[in-house]
C-alpha cells in the first residue's frame, strides 16, 4: 500500500546542530498514525520487484542514475510520490528548481485552501531541508528562511509543491518535516547551572517563546484570576499573555498524513488504518497530580473531589512520609494510578550524585514498597527536572518505567499532545527507547496561570486528535478557585467528548495498538472486493478502524468484518473522508469492502 524509501546510513544534508539521523523517525510517525507501510531500501527503486502505489522518500536521498530512472518511470506509469527535505536530485520530476539547503525557517500559512495544507493556520517552525522554487509544479505554501538568511532579491522559496508527471503525481515537502518533528520533540541538551545537578525540562525546548507563541487575551475577570497574580492599577490582573498555543510538531506530522490521504484518495486508492483512540473518539484527556510532600488531608480532599467527578487520574507520588497504606489502597481501588514523582536527591545513598540512576532506582523501590505495587508504570520528575537530552529515558527503560511525562509546561513547548517514543538520532540505525513520552500542558490553572488558558489549550488538543494532559497539585485543592478550575476543566473536556484516562491506560492502549498489523489479503485484480488481514496480538476493545474513501466517485456501500456486516458511518479526519468501523480486535480478522464504482 505504502512504501517508505529510507537510507539509515545517510546523514541529513547541511550544517548546524540538527539531528543528523532523524529520517528513521518516519517509522514512529506512521506507526502512531496506525498506517500500514513497508520500509524499502533505495536500491528497490532500480529493482525488478513491483513497488507500492505510493512511495514516500523519508530524506533528501543521494540516488544513482539507475535509481533516478526507476523513480521517474514509477511516477510516469501512474505512481504517487511524496518527497521530504529536498528533491533527491529529481527537480524535474517534482516540478521545482533547488536553490540551496535550509537550516531553519518558518512555513507560512497558505493563501488558498487545499486538502494538504488545511491544518496550517499559522507560521510553523521547521528545521532542515532545502529551499526550492516551483517551476512546472504548483506551490501550495511558502517558507521564510532564517538560516541561512534570505538572499536580497532572491526568488521566493516554496515549501509544499504538487506536480503531475506522466500518469502519476508528486508532492514535495522542501523543509525536512521528519527532522523538524523529532528535533522539536527531543529538543536540545539541558545543561544545569552549577551547583545544581538538573534544570527544568523547559530549558531543553528549541521553540522560540516569542515567535512561536501566541497571545491569549482574557476578558472575563473570573477566568483571569490566579493566585500568583499581580494586581494592576485598574484592578485587573497582570498575566503573561504569550504561550506556545500551537502543537507545531503535530502540525508538521499532519502535513505528511494529509499528503498521504490526499494522493491516495484522489487516485481512488484505498487505505485502512487503526485510529488513535477507541470508540471513534476524537481526542482524550488525562489528569496527573504531583503530590509534593504527601500531605494526607489535601490528598483525601482531592481524592474525594475526583471521586465525585468520576475521574480516574494519575498520582505522581514522592516516596516520602505522609500517605499511608489506606490512602494508597483507596487510589488503587478507585482505578486511579500511582506513579513515581522522582525528586532528585531524596535517596539516603550518597555514593552517587543526587541526579543519578542509583537515586532514581532507590526512589522507585521505596515507593513500590510503600504502596505494595510490584510494577510502577509512569513517572514525572519533581520540578520537571532534567539533565542532558535522552539520558533520563534510559533510566526509565532500565527500571521498567514505561511512560514518562516530565516534559511540557507553558503550552506545547515540545510540539505535541500525542504520546511518542524517543529515538537515538546522532548515529545510523539509532535505537527507539522503550519509553512513551506524554507531555503536559501547564501547571495548575488558577495557580500559575489564569483559568482562561484552559479552553484554548484543550481546544488545540482536540483539534489535533491528541490527549489534553492537565496537571493539578493536591496542595492547591482547598483553594476554591482551584476546585472550580478542576470542575470546569473536567466538564469542558467531557463537553468535547473526551474521556478521562490514566497514563497507565494510555500506555497500555498505545502499546497494544502499535502491535496491530494490517495487510492486504492478496485478492487478485479481478476480484470484486478488497480484503485486508488485521492481526492483533493483544485484546483491543472497541478499536476504531478507518477506511479512506475516494475523493470522487461512489464510496463503498457495505463492509464486512469476519463475515459479518459492519456499521461504517462516514467521518472526517485530517480533512479527508473515512468509513469508520468499531470492533473488538483479538487475534486475526478479515475486513472486506466491495470495490466502489466511478473511481479514477
Amino acid at each position: 500500500m505504502i512504501g517508505v524509501i529510507l537510507n539509515p546510513e545517510q546523514p541529513r544534508k547541511g550544517t548546524g546542530e540538527l539531528p543528523p539521523y532523524a529520517a528513521a523517525y518516519i517509522s514512529e510517525i506512521l506507526r502512531h498514525a496506525g498506517i500500514p507501510f513497508s520500509l524499502l531500501p533505495q536500491e528497490a527503486l532500480a529493482g525488478s520487484s513491483p513497488l507500492p502505489r505510493l512511495l514516500v522518500l523519508a530524506q533528501d536521498l543521494d540516488l544513482n542514475s539507475d535509481q533516478k530512472t526507476g523513480l521517474a518511470d514509477f511516477v510516469h506509469a501512474g505512481g504517487l510520490l511524496i518527497g521530504n527535505a529536498g528533491a533527491s536530485g529529481m527537480d524535474e520530476l517534482f516540478g521545482v528548481q533547488t536553490i540551496r539547503l535550509l537550516e531553519e525557517g518558518y512555513l507560512q500559512p497558505p493563501a488558498a485552501a487545499h486538502p494538504v495544507t488545511g491544518g496550517l493556520n499559522r507560521e510553523t517552525h521547521v528545521f532542515g531541508g532545502a529551499l526550492v522554487k516551483a517551476v512546472a509544479g504548483t506551490a501550495l505554501a511558502q517558507i521564510e528562511p532564517i538560516q541561512p538568511p534570505p538572499q536580497a532579491g532572491g526568488p521566493a522559496a516554496d515549501a509544499v509543491i504538487t506536480h503531475a508527471s506522466g500518469r502519476g503525481r508528486t508532492l514535495l515537502f522542501a523543509p525536512d518535516l521528519i527532522t523538524s518533528v523529532l528535533h522539536i520533540h527531543q529538543g536540545k541538551p539541558v545543561v544545569p547551572i552549577p551547583p545544581r545537578e538538573s534544570s527544568g525540562t523547559l530549558a531543553g525546548s528549541i521553540l522560540d517563546p516569542d515567535r512561536d507563541g501566541d497571545i491569549i487575551d482574557i476578558d472575563d475577570i473570573d477566568d483571569l484570576y490566579y493566585s500568583s497574580s499581580i494586581p494592576l492599577q485598574d484592578g485587573r490582573t497582570y498575566y503573561h499573555q504569550r504561550i506556545i498555543l500551537t502543537p507545531m510538531a503535530d502540525v508538521l506530522r499532519e502535513l505528511l498524513l494529509r499528503a498521504i490521504f490526499h494522493l491516495l484518495s484522489s487516485a481512488g486508492e484505498s487505505l485502512p488504518l487503526l485510529w488513535y483512540w477507541p470508540r471513534g473518539q476524537t481526542s482524550m484527556a488525562h489528569m496527573s497530580h504531583d503530590t509534593d510532600g504527601n500531605r494526607p488531608l489535601l490528598g483525601w480532599s482531592l481524592f474525594d473531589l475526583l471521586q465525585e467527578l468520576n475521574v480516574p487520574s494519575t498520582w505522581c507520588t514522592m516516596p516520602v512520609a505522609g500517605y499511608d497504606r489506606s490512602f494508597y489502597q483507596a487510589l488503587i481501588e478507585s482505578t486511579s494510578e500511582i506513579a513515581l514523582h522522582y525528586a532528585t536527591g531524596n535517596a539516603p545513598v550518597r555514593e552517587a550524585p543526587r541526579w543519578s540512576q542509583m537515586d532514581f532506582d532507590w526512589q522507585y523501590d521505596t515507593l513500590s514498597y510503600e504502596t505494595g505495587l510490584s510494577n510502577i508504570v509512569s513517572n514525572k520528575n519533581h520540578g520537571i527536572a532534567w539533565q542532558g537530552r535522552l539520558e533520563f529515558y534510559y533510566w526509565c527503560q532500565n527500571k521498567g518505567i514505561q511512560l514518562e511525562h516530565s516534559r511540557g509546561d507553558r503550552g506545547f513547548t515540545f510540539g505535541t499532545c500525542h504520546p511518542w517514543f524517543p529515538m537515538e538520532d546522532d548515529r545510523p540505525h539509532g535505537d527507539f527507547l522503550d519509553v512513551i513520552t506524554l507531555p503536559f500542558l501547564i501547571q495548575d490553572f488558577t495557580v500559575v496561570c489564569p483559568h482562561g488558558f484552559m479552553r484554548p489549550l484543550v481546544d488545540q488538543c482536540h483539534a489535533a486528535y491528541g490527549c489534553a494532559h492537565v496537571l493539578y497539585h493536591p496542595s492547591h485543592v482547598e483553594d476554591p478557585e482551584c476546585e472550580r478550575s478542576i470542575r470546569e476543566t473536567v466538564a469542558y473536556a467531557r463537553s468535547l467528548g473526551m474521556e478521562w484516562w490514566t497514563s497507565e491506560e494510555i500506555n497500555n492502549w498505545e502499546r497494544s495498538r502499535r502491535r496491530v498489523t494490517i495487510s492486504s489479503a492478496g485478492n487478485g485484480a479481478s476480484e470484486p472486493e478488497s480484503a485486508y488481514r488485521i492481526q492483533s496480538p493483544d485484546s483491543l476493545s472497541e478499536a476504531t478502524l478507518l477506511y479512506l474513501l475516494p475523493a470522487s466517485g461512489t464510496a463503498a456501500s457495505s463492509f464486512t468484518l469476519d463475515g459479518q456486516a459492519a456499521n461504517a458511518p462516514t467521518v472526517e479526519r485530517y480533512g479527508h473522508r473515512f468509513a469508520q468501523i468499531t470492533a473488538d480486535l483479538n487475534g486475526e480478522h478479515e475486513l472486506k469492502i466491495p470495490l466502489a464504482g466511478g473511481q479514477d
